[in-house]
């Protein structure tokens, strides 16, 4: 049995199946974790104080934890791009 080619004139790849098989097994753990977490978590800091579900707070942090990361990350590139057109120019 051929494989049908696909739109393209590329024969199709058996691979095709495989990001959608990790996006539902990652969408089924997800699920899990939010279904076992709902749970709500009262959070106090300086004057605030509210309650989340603990999925909410969790997935809340994880964001601006990357968030604050790549914003570092950015910065080091700036300053090492930076230092490397005036390493060039021969400002140092």
């Amino acid at each position: 049995m051929s494989q049908q080619p696909a739109p393209g004139g590329r024969p199709a790849s058996p691979t095709r199946y495989v990001m959608p098989a990790i996006a539902a097994i990652f969408a089924i753990v997800v699920l899990a974790f939010v279904i076992q977490n709902r749970g709500p978590v009262k959070v106090s800091w300086l004057f605030w104080s509210f309650s989340w579900p603990l999925w909410l707070l969790l997935v809340v942090t994880i964001g601006l934890s990357l968030m604050a990361g790549w914003i570092a990350l950015m910065l080091r590139r700036h300053r090492r791009r930076v230092a490397r057109r005036a390493a060039r120019r021969g400002d140092i």
